[in-house]
């Protein structure tokens, strides 16, 4: 074969889809897998179909069965010719069902499906199907030269009627060319008129060289003002006014916002961005300069950029601090209870508060090597164990604020995550979504599978997040808390990359939901042979 083509698999069982792709499993075959006979309508009507070669098809679905969907289908005229094949073990009634069709467009196999003949089958529908395709093309070749004979034929008619009127039109253009030299003499006058008074005007630094030997001819006002010198310039090549030309080949006369240093007459070291155009006057050959001088810009510069330095430095260490503060907050949190309590600690608190200790530690090296590419230790791991593992302390920061937190776990597949990054992950948002909220307030925390991902949700019940604050979540150092660095959610953000994981966000009035998708390992999504 010699193109892909497609083949539409349909059946409500995920695992039944899974077989069909690995008996038809080719690089000659695109098989798409849907899931109902909707899925299937849509699909046929929004895109396009002309490389479907076949349509392999469980009867008993859930909602539209398979006949109610091949009554649609052959009721559309761009679908009506595609083949289909029904896998069902009703093969009595399922035979007499398909008396009503034209021969050739419905076939069936009843289940359990041999393998090599299921492939066989759909070898000669995809064969039918590419020599129909190759018949189609060769029939719109056939109609384009027709259309590319006609076409040409129509020139030639047009090229001898235009021949014909060649000689009358070549006497009105000299005519008409003598005039509009006339005119583009007058114009050329005007131009250079303009131009001598935007040259004389101009607020950039200019000035006109000879080509030949650089001598200078004509220097502005704005020329004369930034560099000191006057008209005794004139006539002189003058090399020593622009010097130190930065990443420019001086056989190359024309350039394009060239930075150069400068000399004034005072002695003084400027700075322009210099472009040059070759003009022509009175038939020689000239080097237009224009420069506009950004000696206060560079100054400007300078400084904003020490500035920025010197804040770049206050936010990276209010950042630190950030970060640190959430594992301090926690233990104090269970510190505090324990003493207003008056019960003696319990030893399986201790490990986790260490934990928390070491976490601390980790980030600070963390930062300290913000700089380097971040390596990821992930490991398979069951999200659910982690969570209840830190939900002693997200359990002790919300009871200190009269704040509760709700926990709703499924059953979710191992994934492959760095059990240390996922803990300040799911920390960072939890606290965000604690400090989010009024005394009285529900943390709901879930876990679920969905579209062969494992989804771990954490909503707030505070006032939400506004558009615009919505744009810039998760830009380093963007904060809305008066307190805050913004570097929390960055790196969550950071995180959520490494485990190749994204992040939705939803935000109303009523509260504020984050949802975090991971891929499930490849292993995961595999299936069986056959069925």
């Amino acid at each position: 074969m010699e193109q892909q083509v497609k083949i539409l698999a349909v059946d409500d069982r995920y695992e039944n889809l899974l077989d069909l792709n690995n008996i038809l499993s080719s690089s000659d075959y695109d098989i798409i897998s849907l899931q109902s006979g909707e899925e299937v309508l849509t699909y046929l009507h929004e895109g396009p179909i002309e490389s479907i070669a076949l349509i392999i098809m469980e009867v008993q679905m859930p909602g539209l069965d398979g006949f109610e969907i091949v009554e649609l289908i052959k009721q559309w005229e761009a679908s009506q010719n595609i083949p289909i094949i029904f896998l069902t073990s009703l093969s009595a009634s399922l035979n007499q069902s398909l008396k009503r069709y034209p021969v050739g467009s419905i076939d069936y196999l009843c289940k359990p499906v041999h393998p090599q003949l299921l492939k066989m089958k759909v070898e000669t529908f995809v064969h039918l199907h590419l020599s129909h395709q190759n018949n189609k093309l060769q029939s719109d070749l056939l109609h384009k030269r027709t259309l590319d004979l006609e076409e040409t034929n129509r020139k030639l008619a047009e090229a001898e009627e235009k021949l014909k009127q060649q000689n009358y039109l070549l006497e009105q253009w000299v005519e008409e060319r003598t005039s509009e030299l006339v005119d583009a003499h007058e114009k050329l006058m005007k131009s250079q008129e303009h131009f001598k008074k935007m040259f004389i005007a101009s607020p950039c630094l200019m000035a006109i060289c000879r080509l030949s030997d650089y001598t200078y001819m004509e220097v502005n006002e704005s020329w004369k003002a930034y560099t000191g010198y006057g008209d005794e310039i004139i006539g002189t090549a003058a090399n020593f006014i622009f010097m130190e030309l930065e990443d420019w080949d001086r056989s190359v006369e024309v350039m394009r916002n060239c930075k150069v240093k400068y000399e004034t007459k005072s002695k003084e070291i400027r700075t322009v961005l210099l472009s040059t155009e070759i003009i022509d006057i009175e038939n020689e050959p000239c080097l237009l300069q224009v420069g506009i001088d950004i000696t206060e810009n560079l100054r400007y510069e300078t400084e904003m950029a020490r500035l920025a330095q010197l804040n770049l430095v206050g936010e990276m260490a209010a950042g630190i601090a950030h970060e640190i503060r959430n594992p301090m907050t926690t233990i104090r949190g269970f510190l505090q209870l324990f003493l207003e309590n008056n019960h003696p600690m319990k030893k399986d608190y201790i490990p986790i508060m260490l934990e928390e200790l070491d976490r601390a530690n980790d980030i600070i090296t963390e930062y300290l090597t913000l700089a380097k590419n971040k390596s990821s230790h992930q490991h398979p791991e069951h999200l659910n164990r982690i969570i209840e593992a830190l939900l002693p302390l997200i359990q002790a920061e919300a009871t200190m604020s009269g704040k509760h937190v709700i926990f709703q776990s499924s059953h979710c597949p191992q994934i492959h995550v760095d059990d240390k990054e996922m803990r300040q992950l799911i920390l960072n948002m939890c606290m965000n979504g604690l400090e989010a909220m009024e005394a009285g307030g529900n943390l709901h925390i879930k876990t679920y599978m969905a579209f062969n991902k494992v989804v771990l949700v954490i909503a707030d019940e505070g006032k939400g997040i506004t558009t615009e604050n919505l744009e810039n979540l998760g830009r380093p150092f963007f904060t809305t808390k008066d307190g805050g660095t913004g570097l929390g959610l960055a790196i969550c953000y950071s995180i959520a990359a490494r485990h190749r994981a994204s992040i939705e966000v939803d935000s109303s009035p009523q509260g504020t939901t984050f949802a975090v998708h991971f891929p499930l390992p490849c292993s995961d999504q595999s299936g069986a042979a056959q069925f």
